[in-house]
Parts: C-alpha cells; structure tokens; sequence
C-alpha cells in the first residue's frame, strides 16, 4: 500500500533500538500497541509486506501515524507495553477482560495487624516478591499471589485458608476483637490474645501455602506441634495436629497426573467460532477465546484455571498462537511460580522473551514444548476440551444477562414513559459526614453496564455544614458545565456578551435519564440546580413544551424504593422483583459505594494531615507510610520510638515525636 509522506521519513529515522510502537487512526486515536527488540526492524516489517499475520491488512488500512519509546531492554518494553495496553485499550490488541486485570490475594504488611484481601492491581513495591517463600517479619510492603481467574476463586481460597489457619480481619490492635474472633476464626491478635510476632509466623505459612510450599508449611507444622508437646501446650499442640490433617487431607484430595514428581503448566486454548472469523452474522461470542491453564506441581494437578480473552473479531485469527503469546508474556509477568516445562496447544512467535521474563523473575530456566504425543499432549487436549466447554457457559451466560439488562431497560422506558430506552443513565449522590469533607458521585451506566471510566467525584467546595441540597446544586452544576454531543446535542454556553461559543471545559455526553439518590427534597433540588444553569433551556421541565431538549429526571429514595418524578404528588413503587428498580437499586448502590470510598478517603487524609504538615521533612510519601502503618495521629503519637525509626529514620523519627 502506499505509504503517506510523514510514515516514509519516521519509517527511515527509526532507531535500532528496544521498545515499545503507538499506531494511531486519522482521529489520532491510538489502536495498536506493540514492543519490539529492534524498533527500526519490528516497525517496517508492518509497511514492507513481510508480516504474514491474517490481521495486517486491517491494521494497515486504518494507520495514519506512529509513535515509539524507547527503553533499555526488551523486558522492559514487555512490562511498558502491558501497562500502557491497559491504558489505552486498543481495538487490535488481544487483551484480558474484565478491566484488564487479574485477580490476586494481597498480604499487606502497611497496617499494624497484617491484612489478607483481595486485589486487582500490583503495586510497585510487589512487583518481584511474588516468588518469594522468605517473608519479613517487619516488612512494610505488600506481597502478593496470583493471578487467579476470578474474584470468586479468591473468596473461596481466603474462606479456606481461614478454616486451616485463622486470620484476623481488624487492621490495628484495640480492645475489641473482629468479627472473626467470635466464630473461632481468628487467633485474637486484635485483642493482644497473641504477639504480632506469633501472628506474622501464621502469615508466613499461609504465604507459603499459597506459593504453593505446603510440604514447607507441613515442616513447621510438625516441628511446632513437637515442641508444643514438649512444652506440655496440649492445647495447641492440638490446634497444629488439626492444621497438619487438613493439609494432608487436602494433599490427598490432589489428583495424581504423573508418576513423576515433575513441575509442569499445561496451555491449552478455545476460540469462538473454532473457524476463522469475519464476515456477516457474529453473535455473542465472536472475539471471545479462552485460555484453559492446568498447574501440575510434584506429578499432582495443584489448579486449573480459565481466563477469557477478548480480540477483534474481524482480524481473523486462525489458530491462536498470538493469544497465547499474549497470555503467556502477562501470566508470568505477574504470577508467583513458574514450572520446569511449558506445554502448548500450538508454537508461539517469540519463546525467548517468556524464557527471558521467567528467568529474570524466578532465576530458573523453563523448557517451553508442544508435545506431539505422550502423556503430555493427552494433558493439552483435554485442556482445550475445557477451554471449550468453559467458554460455550460463558458465552450462554453474557448472553442470559445481556436478555434481563434489555427486559429491564425495557421496563424502565415504559414505567417513566421515556421517549426511548435510555442508553445512558447518570446517578448522583452527595456523601458527608455532619457536613465534612463532602463530596459528590457520579456513576454511569450505558447499556444497563457500569461504565467506571465514565464515573466522576466532585469534592464539594461551598458547603462546609450539613445541606445536601446546596451541595446537590453545586455538583450537578459543575457537571453541567460539561457538555457533550452524544447523545442528543452540542450542547452551547452562552457568556455574559450574549454569542454563543462552544465551552472550553471537557466535554461528557449527556444522559438519556438522571437518577438522584434521594427523595422528593433532593429531586427537587437537582431540578433547581438545572434550571438556575446557563443550560436550563435544554434541561427537563414538563411545563416548558418549548424546551429544545428533555433529559427525564427521577429520585430513588431508599426507604420503601419509591420513584419520585418531577411535578407528580405520588411516587411510583414497584415490587422488589421488577427488573426495572433492580437496575436502578444496583445503579444508585454503586453510586453510594463510589461516593463514600472518595468520602472516607478525604477522611481518612484529613486525619492525618493536619498534625504533621507543620513538621520539617514530612512530605506526602512519608505521610502515607505513617498513616498506613498506624492508622491516626494518637497512634503516631503513641508509637514507640524504634517503630517509627524503623519506618522514617533516626532524625525524622526523633522530629516527629518531639513535635507531637
């Protein structure tokens, strides 16, 4: 194809060097990302007809310019290239859904009363301990295991791991105990019943089960349990004879795949359709693969997960190998163990750079193979049979959901008699506490799915006392002030010297339905807020008929769900199983939960800020370290001197506690 002008001269200026290309659409748009060894090489392979790959001639059709960054080695265009997938997600690259991102179970070592949740994102102090069996005692960084599938498999692993070793779910040391403490779960750390140094050697065994270390954690086990009884501590004794028959009845539940004690993760995957896309006709599961992975550690299948992959169904991807190489450059970017040997469905592009990745990070070397034959390749069909199985349930469970997101968008356009069923829906919600640090929640929904990077807070500025009216007003008028032309109008502000002139600020479509969370009083703000606007001409009022544009407006008040409209007497109540109010039940939910996160945020800041501003050499890096490590200024104050050396230093320890 011929080439534009700008793309010839970059084209001969590029750098034989590592890093990561940017292809962009006329709009400038970036809709491929890729890493490369040799820029210079990689870039030009696109443009001179030598790249093979059945997607090109899309991608080529749509580029118009490029950019590229350069960087020391091809691992760290690896890492660049992932982060910034996530950032800009473009339509040619193959990616992980659900947000982009795995799952993993974090121990986090920055509050006093280590904590062990769920998370979606590695920090970067975790980044290459996720292989580490040799945990601190007194690390402040967090460590992380993963990735898991799903936040479900997480949930059911922690609910686990708490039957066999007990954890604690408070965060700091008080009178009160947890939750946990109470049904037996917890060893009673958050009431000082044992030493946080007894409960990080709990951690540490639950942090080698998860690595995958039980004969390790069975080890401590009996050595304890012997010491115990030699101590006469029957009683413990006995609780870690327990732990040890739990590991061994779960080691005994493992399925046995090879007589041979060997490491192996087996890659297997499903495309949707099996034959090559494109064309008239795709249904739900077109651009949908599955990968299906089979963990065998010691000759025993540890785990086995599926992680569905969305690609652009018009690329035509016939056998897959670039999903694996995708999945297979992200899993051990981010995973906490690596095997002996690899087996695939099918070769991949570039086996170095995985060899290279799991060298660095685990300091081992991995065979990577597509058997042909032998116990091996059996492993490998039967993971594609539950690639594919495994994806058909996915795909007939999006499309289940997509049907009742319909039947309710449906119901919600009758019930408020909606000129159209609304695409876009905005939800508002002010949250404060007696009037401090309000802040104000926007959340939106499009096609009945949240749409988090469409969500907006607003940090209230005019109100420092108690009003959610006011505040109500304040928020809806800021966002007001962002006018977009999807999907109704371009929408015109009209200043001071009477010419209309489009607005500098960003601009956000505008809603097909608002949703105030609240009652009659607060609806009623929000409508005030709407009219006093440089907008109100566009803005809902049944009893301006000239009005250019309606957006409908309702209130949800929590009470009994009832549904207040603007000029009617009497709310609307439905039954709790209309699929209408459970839309707008989830919607104004996920605008209380987005507002009070931001809330207890500002907070939990607020807290903290205003003892240590005033002190010589706290910047905000070491505010957060104290903060997470005490919680409160009375616990900062109350720390022990070594403590807070140990986080801050000798002289800004001593600063802090002389000006406290």
């Amino acid at each position: 194809m011929p080439l534009i002008h700008n793309l010839t001269s970059k084209l001969k200026n590029l750098p034989r060097l590592p890093g990561v290309y940017f292809f962009k659409d006329k709009a400038g748009k970036v809709i491929y990302i890729g890493k490369a060894k040799n820029l210079r090489s990689r870039v030009r392979q696109y443009f001179q007809g030598n790249d093979e790959r059945p997607q090109i001639p899309y991608l080529l059709k749509e580029i118009t310019d490029f950019d590229v960054t350069i960087v020391h080695n091809e691992l760290e265009s690896l890492y660049l290239e992932n982060s910034l997938i996530k950032q800009y997600l473009p339509k040619y690259n193959i990616d992980l859904r659900d947000d982009k991102n795995y799952a993993f179970i974090k121990i986090d070592y920055s509050t006093q009363i280590p904590q062990l949740i769920m998370a979606r994102k590695i920090e970067e102090d975790g980044l290459g301990k996720l292989n580490s069996t040799h945990y601190s005692l007194h690390t402040t960084h967090s460590v992380f295991f993963g990735p898991y599938s799903s936040a479900h498999k997480i949930k059911n692993t922690l609910r686990f791991i708490r039957k066999i070793f007990p954890y604690c779910a408070a965060s700091k040391i008080s009178t009160r105990p947890c939750f946990y403490f109470h049904l037996h779960r917890c060893p009673g750390v958050c009431i000082g019943k044992i030493s946080l140094a007894e409960y990080n050697k709990q951690l540490q065994k639950i942090a080698w089960f998860l690595a995958g270390n039980t004969a390790k954690v069975k080890a401590e086990l009996k050595k304890e349990m012997l010491a115990a009884s030699k101590a006469k501590k029957f009683e413990s004794a006995a609780r870690l004879r327990d732990q040890l028959n739990s590991l061994t009845l779960l080691e005994e539940k493992q399925i046995a795949i090879l007589t041979k004690k060997v490491d192996w993760d087996v890659v297997s995957l499903s495309l949707f359709p099996s034959s090559p896309l494109g064309g008239e006709g795709r249904g739900e599961g077109d651009g949908l693969a599955c990968i299906n992975l089979f963990k065998i550690r010691a000759g025993k299948l540890l785990d086995k997960e599926n992680f569905i992959y969305e690609y652009n169904p018009d690329l035509q991807i016939k056998y897959g190998s670039e999903i694996i190489q995708v999945f297979l450059e992200k899993y051990y970017s981010e995973t906490n163990s690596a095997p002996q040997t690899i087996f695939l469905q099918s070769k991949i592009e570039d086996e170095d750079i995985v060899k290279k990745l799991i060298l660095e990070r685990f300091g081992k070397k991995v065979s990577i193979k597509t058997p042909e034959r032998g116990k091996a390749k059996q492993l490998v069909t039967l993971g594609k049979t539950n690639a594919e199985e495994y994806l058909k349930n996915h795909i007939s469970s999006k499309a289940d959901s997509i049907d009742k997101i319909q039947t309710a968008l449906s119901k919600l356009k009758e019930i408020l008699n909606l000129p159209q069923i609304p695409k876009r829906i905005e939800c508002y919600d002010i949250s404060n506490l007696q009037g401090t640090n309000p802040v104000g929640s926007m959340v939106v929904f499009v096609d009945g799915m949240p749409a988090k990077s469409e969500y907006r807070k607003f940090k209230i500025q005019s109100k420092t006392t108690p009003d959610d009216f006011a505040m109500m007003k304040e928020m809806l008028n800021r966002r007001f002030a962002h006018l977009g032309s999807a999907p109704i109008h371009r929408l015109l502000e009209k200043p001071t010297n009477g010419h209309a002139t489009k607005t500098n600020k960003p601009s956000w479509p505008l809603p097909d339905l608002i949703v105030i969370d609240g009652g009659k009083g607060q609806l009623n703000a929000a409508l005030a807020a709407l009219r006093i606007s440089n907008y109100s001409n566009y803005l809902i009022s049944k009893k301006s008929p000239n009005s250019k544009v309606q957006i409908p407006i309702i209130g949800l008040a929590k009470r009994i769900e009832e549904i207040f409209l603007p000029h009617q007497k009497n709310p609307i109540i439905l039954g709790h199983d209309n699929p209408a109010l459970q839309l707008l039940q989830r919607l104004r939910d996920e605008a209380h939960r987005f507002g009070i996160t931001f809330h207890r945020s500002l907070r939990s800041k607020q807290a903290v800020k205003s003892a240590l501003d005033d002190i010589s050499g706290v910047g905000p890096k070491t505010k957060k370290l104290l903060k997470a490590k005490f919680g409160t200024v009375a616990e900062i104050k109350k720390a022990p001197l070594g403590d807070l050396e140990e986080l801050v230093g000798n002289k800004l320890a001593k600063e802090i506690k002389e000006s406290l």
